[in-house]
């Protein structure tokens, strides 16, 4: 798994939206990891100091900020969600920034300490050609309509509700699953209890510490 002993490793977490990747990236760093989100990264671009935040009012207009100058992601989301090539552009604007900030972040620390786990939990790890710069791929897959109860019941936590319909074209937008899988080094199945999904984290870990 580890490919330099003079450094630490690199995790890349991805998977479809919604089917557990904060959840096994939280459970790793239970165990010691360092986590970097990459959506963390993203929703921080799209606050009102963000270095792109012109040329995402001038690509989506400026009706999708809100009060407080920052973008409003429902609003955003509602754009790009069913429009293909909107959500191009978006992603286009959006990934190389995070993917450089998630990389540069994730190289320090590892470079830093050669105990180091580093964890990249990144969506569109894939998508962004940006696989290449971890040294193990984690994919975590779980069922459609798991999915889509997830998405949905999120998006009541956070008093962003969506429709059936929605949540779907979020799950669309996205590459396939299956195709992702082609990518994996190791493939986590989110379809039990948190109670299985932790024994497969804890043998992944264990597996991951012995041959360190």
């Amino acid at each position: 798994m580890k490919s330099d002993k003079q450094r630490g490793i690199i995790i890349g977490i991805t998977g479809g939206i919604a089917c557990g990747k904060t959840t096994v990236s939280d459970l790793l760093a239970d165990k010691g990891a360092t986590p970097i989100n990459a959506d963390e990264i993203g929703h921080q671009l799209l606050k009102s100091d963000s270095p792109i935040l012109n040329k995402l009012t001038e690509t989506f207009g400026p009706d999708i900020l809100d009060e407080s100058g920052d973008v409003c992601r429902k609003k955003l989301g509602a754009i790009v969600f069913s429009d293909k090539v909107a959500l191009e552009k978006l992603n286009s604007l959006m990934h190389p920034l995070i993917i450089e900030r998630s990389r540069t972040q994730a190289r320090k620390l590892v470079a830093e300490d050669p105990s180091c786990v580093v964890l990249l939990d990144a969506p569109l790890l894939i998508e962004a050609g940006a696989y290449d710069s971890v040294d193990l791929i984690i994919v975590v897959t779980s069922s459609r309509d798991l999915q889509i109860k997830r998405i949905l019941e999120r998006s009541h936590s956070q008093n962003r509700p969506l429709t059936e319909s929605e949540a779907q074209a979020r799950i669309d937008s996205q590459m396939p699953v299956l195709e992702k899988v082609k990518y994996a080094d190791i493939v986590i199945e989110n379809n039990g209890t948190h109670e299985a999904l932790q024994s497969q984290v804890d043998h992944i870990w264990n597996d991951l510490i012995d041959k360190d």
